[in-house]
């Protein structure tokens, strides 16, 4: 009987350790897959090619074109204040769908890769933030900062920079 009485007693430590410490390993190993999957891009800082800028490929220069156009057409009711939050909401629609076509599409070199996506996390966070709070300093204007250095680090032909006007 004692010895039943130390098998239970072992068998209800045992599930309590398991029961008490799967959460943490559930979320440890989620944020371990999290990591893996953009090691490739998470340590990276904005860098250039030797010097130079980064060769763009179609998606690319289509992908952004279009998140500069539809930026440029905002940027005067950011500035007078009239911003709508449905406007600006589509515009983070906008800007996250482009995101995804380049995500999708770009076949950059890993190094210019890597470049791209310290700008990717910041359209993503700025078109976030953005969608929450059409008047914050960290939507609209951190988005523009991205175009303004774009093309210090891709070669983009014909871009045109951003009006803040």
């Amino acid at each position: 009987m004692k010895y039943q009485h130390r098998i239970s007693a072992l068998v209800a430590g045992s599930c309590l350790a398991l029961f008490t410490t799967m959460p943490l390993v559930a979320q440890t190993s989620a944020q371990d897959t999290h990591q893996h999957k953009h090691d490739g891009h998470a340590a990276s800082a904005l860098s250039l090619n030797q010097g130079k800028q980064w060769q763009t490929d179609a998606p690319l220069r289509q992908g952004m074109q279009s998140i500069k156009e539809a930026v440029q057409k905002a940027v005067p009711a950011f500035h007078q204040g009239t911003l709508t939050k449905p406007d600006a909401e589509k515009l983070a629609s906008h800007i996250n769908a482009q995101v995804e076509y380049l995500v999708t599409n770009c076949k950059l070199q890993p190094q210019a890769d890597a470049v791209l996506h310290v700008f990717i996390g910041d359209l993503i966070a700025g078109a976030d933030e953005l969608a929450k709070q059409p008047s914050s300093m960290q939507g609209l204007p951190r988005i523009v900062g991205v175009l303004q250095k774009y093309p210090d680090y891709f070669d983009h032909p014909g871009w045109k920079g951003i009006s803040q006007e």
